[in-house]
């Protein structure tokens, strides 16, 4: 079995890429073609579009009817830096007895010293190198003679120059200007619509955030999540709170709920630590996990942002307005039904705080009376608000 396998940022892939690959693919025939968008560890952001959409960008640009293409999530759903060769022994462990063709270009070879382990990835992969002619020829030919010392098989196809680069196509989009001879329609299309690269941090956010909505749930929790946002826009224009900062923690506060409970529990983890993120009930740990997604994938660092994120699911004290607003939006969004609602709902117009003590009440009772767990943020969010407006807004107690 021989598999083609191609990596990159894909932020967003281009016709350059476009290009490599259908010169590789024009070079043998492959039983199955691995597209590895890369993931980005660590919690921030080193890639400008959230890797689902990088995914859905990829598998659009690299559609090739009749051939077994793959667009795999491997290293975007890791924590950890995927280096090369770590990579390559997953795909061995996958697909043992394949051979794997590892498509790079003449600067990949040439600096092939530097990366990690660049022996151990050797001896497990064909190299199928790209010389577009950009690099001097004798450099290359020396670093293809010390590879192939690990890697006999791997070869050196000559290729013409395509002159295409992500960060190029992003400062374009970023002016306004034509890119529909550097990308695919299907790409540019999802590049507009998400508005991924506008220097307006709203303006982008918001968009990337209510692109993703399909791609990250059902059209049951996407209802919701947009009556959440109608709901926390009225009560943050009430409030004199950020209508756009709301907005966009209400599109987001639900961005991980129909994740696999697996990975909910690996970005909480990540967010708040494994022993802390297992101590507490599982409803509420999507919030956790929605906070390290928008900050790992969306480079979203702002405070009050991932406290709203967090916090929707078991509150806490010193909410932030915004906190407040989310938390009521999501228990009373329009879909939701039951007995006290509508007095709920006129609080949380008339006082925020007030509001979430009556919330809190209600919530906990109906966790009790179905013997459900509760977070200890939770009684400790109630015990802070009944103090709050006992004292008329000073929790000192003076």
């Amino acid at each position: 079995m021989d598999i083609l396998f191609f990596g990159g940022a894909f932020d967003p892939p281009h016709t350059g890429h476009s290009h490599i690959l259908s010169r590789a693919l024009g070079y043998k025939t492959f039983d199955k073609i691995i597209i590895m968008p890369t993931g980005t560890p660590g919690h921030k952001s080193g890639c400008k579009a959230p890797f689902p959409i990088r995914k859905l960008m990829a598998q659009k640009a690299f559609e090739y009817p009749g051939l077994n293409v793959e667009v795999s999530d491997y290293e975007g759903l890791r924590d950890e830096k995927s280096y090369s060769y770590i990579t390559l022994e997953h795909l061995k462990k996958v697909y043992p007895g394949a051979k794997i063709w590892f498509l790079i270009g003449a600067d990949s070879a040439i600096n092939m010293k530097s990366w990690v382990n660049w022996q151990r990835l050797a001896a497990q992969t064909a190299f199928i190198i790209l010389d577009r002619g950009r690099q001097d020829g004798s450099v290359l030919q020396k670093a293809v003679e010390e590879i192939k010392v690990y890697s006999p098989d791997s070869i050196v196809l000559k290729s013409r120059p395509v002159e295409q680069s992500s960060t190029r196509i992003r400062q374009l989009v970023q002016k306004g200007a034509d890119i529909s001879e550097r990308v695919c329609p299907r790409v540019q299309k999802i590049i507009m619509q998400s508005a991924l690269y506008e220097e307006d941090y709203y303006k982008r956010n918001i968009s990337t955030a209510r692109f993703l909505l399909p791609l990250m749930m059902d059209e049951k929790r996407q209802r919701h999540t947009l009556n959440v946002r109608r709901l926390a826009v009225k009560l943050a224009l009430k409030h004199e709170a950020d209508p756009d900062k709301t907005q966009l923690c209400a599109l987001l506060h639900d961005v991980m709920k129909q994740a696999p409970r697996r990975e909910i529990l690996r970005r909480a983890s990540a967010f708040l630590g494994r022993e802390t993120a297992q101590s507490k009930p599982p409803e509420v740990l999507h919030g956790f996990a929605a906070a390290h997604f928008v900050q790992r994938e969306m480079a979203i660092d702002d405070d009050e942002t991932l406290w709203a994120l967090r916090s929707h699911t078991c509150a806490r004290p010193n909410m932030s307005d915004v906190e407040k607003i989310l938390y009521l939006a999501d228990m009373l969004s329009a879909e939701r039904k039951f007995d006290g609602k509508n007095r709920l709902l006129d609080a949380a117009y008339e006082n925020l705080d007030n509001a979430m003590e009556r919330a809190l009440e209600s919530s906990l009772a109906w966790l009790r009376e179905k013997k459900r767990p509760i977070d200890p943020d939770s009684l400790q969010a109630l015990d802070y608000f009944k103090r709050l407006n006992k004292d008329g807004g000073n929790t000192d107690g003076k």
